[in-house]
């Protein structure tokens, strides 16, 4: 394996390692806002949006990414 290759290796793992963190992170955010009455994946976007908890790549959120996080968190939870 290369340089770079072994460097792209370690790369995808440590965004592997903070997406992990991040989903644990906002697993009680997103129940809080499920038991406020949160339903759809757009009404949890709003919540963390409300909160002011911007998304990995800034901006607002959105449906795909509250499902990739939810994702995440059943996978490891």
């Amino acid at each position: 394996m290369s340089n770079r290759e072994v460097g792209q290796a370690r790369s995808r793992a440590r965004q592997a390692q903070r997406a992990e963190e991040r989903a644990l992170d906002l697993a009680p955010v997103i129940a809080r806002a499920r038991a406020e009455g949160a339903v759809s994946l757009r009404q949890i976007a709003a919540a963390l949006d409300a909160r002011a908890i911007p998304p990995a790549r800034g901006g607002t959120w959105s449906a795909a990414q509250v499902q990739r996080v939810l994702a995440g968190i059943e996978i490891r939870g």
